[in-house]
């Protein structure tokens, strides 16, 4: 069996085929295009470049998934809106359906990242916050929190400042335009500051700058630890990968302060992690929506998962 899982990110866009086993056999990446035509040409070619790595054809995948950054009718499969790919109620999936002879199935990348979660870590109980381009959060609570319209984790767009910076979405002050990469990455560059190495930055500029960040990103971390408890609250995307400093410098800034603003038993720092093999999965957990994981995983008799499939 292989399964095909496409992960299209507002930056990067990266595939990967899994066998019988869900074992990565095959994988690819490169820079992400915007646009519905931008968009169509990277899925393909991705597609194309792991399927003959593994020496099949496209028609030949037994299951095939996408997730992508956005809001998405996974039932259409219709992106109803992606401000960071510039896409707007554009059916993906009916433009690339003729290429494959399964169905395709689509969700948010962040959801499909979380499945993924679920299955590494074995739990039913993971919260995983997206710190990319932009800033999303998906949640496992026995299944997969969808909301009405699949918008529950949307948190990006969430104003943190109204005195903030404009956001490209119409607002002001956004979550995502604080802690997300399209926006603080030129931040940075601007103020001649290096975020991988911004703790060890002595300056005034350097100081407040590591201060603002590490203040927002705890209030999100706060906010999404406190709504879900989840057992494990898990971090990615590119802002936390490019600084290894952050998840230490952030559960001692919250360690530091819950007394002050919460109750003892909230202990948020100790179950923050970052995400092992954060680069794949998002395609992996495609790979797996592909397959009908749709809500998560449900544990049985011996620990083995079944499959709580399905679009209810």
């Amino acid at each position: 069996m292989y399964s095909l899982g496409l992960d299209i990110g507002a930056t990067k866009a990266h595939g990967v085929v899994l066998d019988s086993s869900d074992k990565v056999i095959a994988e690819h990446a490169v820079f992400t295009r915007r646009g519905p035509e931008g968009v169509l040409a990277v899925l393909m070619e991705i597609a194309n470049k792991v399927a003959q790595e593994v020496g099949i054809g496209l028609r030949d995948f037994d299951a095939v998934g996408v997730g992508i950054a956005g809001v998405v009718n996974r039932h259409s499969g219709e992106i109803i809106n992606s401000v960071n790919l510039d896409l707007d109620h554009f059916g993906l999936v009916s433009e690339i359906s003729e290429h494959f002879s399964v169905p395709v199935h689509i969700d948010n990348d962040v959801k499909a990242t979380v499945v993924a979660a679920g299955m590494i870590l074995d739990s039913l109980s993971v919260t995983y916050v997206n710190f990319g381009t932009g800033v999303a959060a998906a949640t496992l609570d026995g299944r997969l929190i969808r909301g009405h319209d699949n918008l529950a984790g949307e948190i990006g767009h969430i104003i943190l400042d109204p005195h903030g910076e404009p956001c490209r979405c119409g607002k002001q002050g956004c979550i995502e335009t604080i802690t997300g990469g399209g926006y603080l990455a030129p931040r940075m560059d601007a103020l001649g500051l290096d975020w991988t190495v911004l703790n060890e930055d002595t300056s005034p500029l350097g100081q407040a700058a590591l201060d603002q960040a590490i203040r927002a990103i705890a209030r999100v971390v706060a906010f999404v630890s406190l709504a879900y408890s989840s057992d494990h609250v898990l971090l990615g995307g590119g802002v936390v990968q490019a600084a290894p400093w952050l998840l230490p410098t952030l559960k001692e800034f919250l360690s530091d302060r819950a007394h002050l603003v919460f109750p003892d038993y909230v202990l948020m720092a100790s179950k923050l992690e970052f995400l092992d093999n954060d680069l794949q999965a998002p395609a992996i957990g495609a790979a797996l929506i592909g397959q009908g994981w749709t809500e998560g995983y449900k544990l049985v008799d011996g620990g083995h998962r079944t499959c709580e499939c399905g679009d209810s």
